[in-house]
């Protein structure tokens, strides 16, 4: 029977890097000028209210509600999980742990797990010239893992005490 996901009330580092760049923002981010990583971002922070579209431009612009604001003043905690951490993320970042892994090294069924790891700034591919070629994990996503570890089980909280 899979344990429950782990409740994680920091953002994660794309949606850190995302507020940051709406706060710096006067008018908003325009959709079109946006990369897939913060359209997927952008999803996940609406979802929770932190992020809303401004329809009085002419273009889709995204900016940052009260509430974004302040969870970016409380240290990027927010008071309601912004992510929940599943047993298949746990097991792909440990994975991931034992060194940069190439896509053929990894089972199928981490694929697409790895991949939303990169979304949120966990893992990260890298490469030379010729384009990414393995996949690693970050320092972001090491403290998540030593949070995890270190913790008690499915009871962890990780957020600002």
């Amino acid at each position: 029977m899979p344990s429950k996901p782990i409740l994680i009330y920091k953002l994660t580092p794309s949606q850190i890097a995302l507020v940051d760049r709406l706060a710096g923002a006067e008018n908003g981010l325009v959709l079109d000028d946006m990369e897939y990583r913060e359209v997927v971002v952008w999803q996940e922070l609406d979802k929770l209210g932190m992020v809303r579209t401004n329809p009085k431009r002419r273009k889709l612009a995204i900016v940052l509600t009260e509430l974004g604001k302040q969870v970016r003043a409380n240290g990027y905690f927010s008071k309601k999980p912004v992510v929940r951490l599943t047993e298949p993320q746990i097991a792909a970042l440990r994975f991931l742990a034992g060194g940069p892994r190439g896509y053929n090294e990894m089972p199928s069924h981490m694929v697409d797990v790895c991949r939303r790891l990169g979304l949120r700034g966990w893992a990260e591919w890298q490469g030379d010239i010729h384009g990414p070629r393995w996949m690693r994990i970050t320092p972001a996503g090491w403290q998540v893992l030593k949070l995890v570890d270190n913790g008690d089980g499915p009871g962890v909280r990780l957020r600002k005490e």
